[in-house]
C-alpha cells in the first residue's frame, strides 16, 4: 500500500472519549504560535524552529498540515482549543513515520497517548498490513516512553535527528496484520 492510499484512508477528524483530532485550520494560528513558541519543546523536536513566529505558523498549515507527504491533526479537548499536534509523514524510505508534540502545560496528563492511540486505530483500519516508524532524541525520555506505551519498539540508534545533531532512538511498530499473524502462531 502505499503512502498515498494511507494518506488518503486516514479520516479528517476523529474522537476519543475527551480529545478531537481535526485538521489544523489558519483559526489555531495564535494557539500554534503560543504553545510551539517554547525553547523546551525546540530543544527535543526535529523540526520545530526557536523563536517560532506566526510566519513559521502560517507556513506549517499551508506547507505541511495538509501536505501530499505529511498529514497532522490538531489535537483538541472536545470543542476546545489546540493542545498540540499529531501526525503521519512520509520518511525518506517511503514509510509512514509518526510526529507529535504537545504545548509543555499539558504534558505528562496522558494527552499523547490518548491522542497517538487513536491514530494508531484509525492507521490500522486503514492499513493494516504497513509498519509504522518514529524517532526520537535520546534526552526526551519521555518520548521514549510515550512511544514504548502505545507499542513502538525501539529497533536502533543514529545520530542526528533533523535540526539535531545527537544520539536519537530509531522505533517502529509492527503492522496490525503482522503482530496477529504472530500471536495466532503462538
Amino acid at each position: 500500500m502505499t503512502f498515498n492510499t494511507i494518506y488518503r484512508a486516514l479520516p479528517l477528524r476523529f474522537l476519543t472519549d475527551t480529545l478531537e483530532l481535526r485538521p489544523i485550520e489558519l483559526a489555531d494560528l495564535a494557539d500554534l504560535v503560543q504553545l510551539a513558541n517554547n525553547k523546551k519543546l525546540f530543544d527535543v523536536l526535529a523540526r520545530l524552529p526557536h523563536p517560532y513566529t506566526s510566519e513559521d505558523g502560517l507556513y506549517f498549515i499551508n506547507e505541511h498540515a495538509n501536505g501530499a507527504e505529511e498529514r497532522v491533526w490538531a489535537i483538541c479537548n472536545r470543542n476546545g482549543p489546540m493542545m498540540g499536534v499529531v501526525g503521519i509523514a512520509r520518511n525518506a524510505d517511503g514509510h509512514g513515520e509518526l510526529g507529535y508534540w504537545l504545548g509543555e502545560q499539558f504534558w505528562g496528563r496522558g494527552i499523547g497517548s490518548q491522542a497517538i492511540g487513536a491514530l494508531m486505530d484509525e492507521f490500522d483500519i486503514a492499513a493494516p498490513e504497513c509498519e509504522l516508524y518514529a524517532r526520537c532524541l535520546q534526552s526526551n525520555l519521555a518520548s521514549k516512553a510515550l512511544l514504548e506505551k502505545v507499542g513502538f519498539e525501539v529497533t536502533g540508534e543514529q545520530h542526528g535527528c533533523g535540526q539535531h545533531d545527537a544520539p536519537t532512538f530509531t522505533f517502529e511498530r509492527p503492522a496490525r496484520d503482522s503482530f496477529f499473524d504472530q500471536v495466532a502462531a503462538e
